[in-house]
C-alpha cells in the first residue's frame, strides 16, 4: 500500500500544471452622444514562466570519491557506472529572472568496480575491499576456475531538492543556471558479483548511511539540462579506507 501512495504522489507531483492562469474580465464604458457602449475584454495573465532547474528524465556518470583529509580509497570505478532517474519539481517563488522551486526525484544507481576488487562485509559489519579472485575461489563462492569476473553495488534514492534560478531568454530561448542542495534517502543497497555465468549477491546489509546531503548545480537550455552532484555525507563505513562520497554528472531532458 505505501508502495503505491508513493509512486501516486510522485506521478501527481512530476504532471501536475505549476503556472496557473488568470482570467480577467475588463468592462470599458464609453459615454457618447445618446448612447452608452459597454465592451466585455478578456484578458489571460500568465504567471511568470520559470523553467524547471532539474531533468524529468536523466542519465548520469557516476564516481565515488574520498574526504580531503582521509585516506585513499582505492575504490576505482570503471567507466560504465552510471545512473537513471526522475525529478518532479514545482516553483515555489517564480519572477521573470528567478526562482526558487523544490520537487521530489527517484534514481537507480550502478557502480562498478574495477575489474579485481569487490565489496564485501566482515563479521563487526564493516564494507572491506577484497580482491575478486580470493572471494570467488579461496571462500569457496565460485570455482577456482572460474573466477568472478565483474562486480558492482546497486541502490535506489528517494530525493528532496530545493533549487534556486536564475534566468534570461536569448532568441527567445529559455536559459538558467540553478545552484541548490537535496536531502537523499538510499535504500535497497546490495553488493553484487558475476561469475558462474550467473550473477550473484555478495551482501544486502551493506552498512550504509541511509540519509544523505547533496549539493547540486545545473545548466539548463530550454528542455535540456546537464547537472552536477557532490555527496556531503559518507555513503558507508569502509575498513581502513575513510570516508567515502558520491558524485554524478549528467544530462536530462523536461517535457512541459
Amino acid at each position: 500500500m505505501k508502495k503505491h501512495l508513493l509512486i501516486a504522489a510522485f506521478m501527481l507531483l512530476a504532471t501536475s500544471s505549476v503556472f496557473a492562469q488568470e482570467k480577467t474580465t475588463v468592462i470599458i464604458k464609453d459615454n457618447g452622444d445618446s448612447k452608452e457602449k459597454i465592451t466585455i475584454v478578456e484578458k489571460i495573465f500568465h504567471n511568470p514562466k520559470i523553467v524547471d532547474p532539474l531533468p524529468g528524465i536523466y542519465y548520469s556518470y557516476e564516481n565515488m570519491f574520498t574526504g580531503t583529509f582521509g585516506p585513499e580509497a582505492n575504490i576505482p570505478l570503471r567507466s560504465s557506472s552510471f545512473e537513471w532517474g526522475l525529478y518532479g519539481t514545482t516553483p515555489i517563488v517564480a519572477t521573470n529572472h528567478f526562482g526558487i522551486s523544490t520537487g521530489l526525484g527517484i534514481s537507480n544507481a550502478y557502480n562498478y568496480l574495477t575489474h579485481d576488487m569487490v565489496l564485501a562485509m566482515d563479521n563487526e559489519n564493516n564494507a572491506y575491499l577484497e580482491p575478486l579472485i580470493t572471494y570467488s575461489s579461496v571462500e569457496g563462492h565460485g570455482p577456482a576456475n572460474n573466477y568472478a569476473h565483474r562486480s558492482f553495488i546497486r541502490y535506489w534514492s528517494l530525493r528532496l531538492p530545493v533549487m534556486f534560478e536564475l534566468q534570461w531568454k536569448v532568441n527567445n530561448t529559455p536559459l538558467a543556471v540553478a545552484a541548490g542542495a537535496e536531502l537523499e534517502w538510499r535504500f535497497g543497497m546490495r553488493s553484487f558479483a558475476r561469475y558462474g555465468g550467473a550473477k550473484h549477491t555478495i551482501t544486502d546489509n551493506l552498512n550504509s548511511n541511509p540519509v544523505g546531503f547533496n549539493v547540486l548545480f545545473s545548466l539548463i537550455m530550454d528542455d535540456t539540462v546537464i547537472f552536477f552532484r557532490s555527496g556531503l555525507t559518507d555513503m558507508f563505513s569502509v575498513k581502513d579506507c575513510g570516508d567515502i562520497y558520491q558524485m554524478s554528472l549528467g544530462f536530462g531532458f523536461n517535457f512541459d
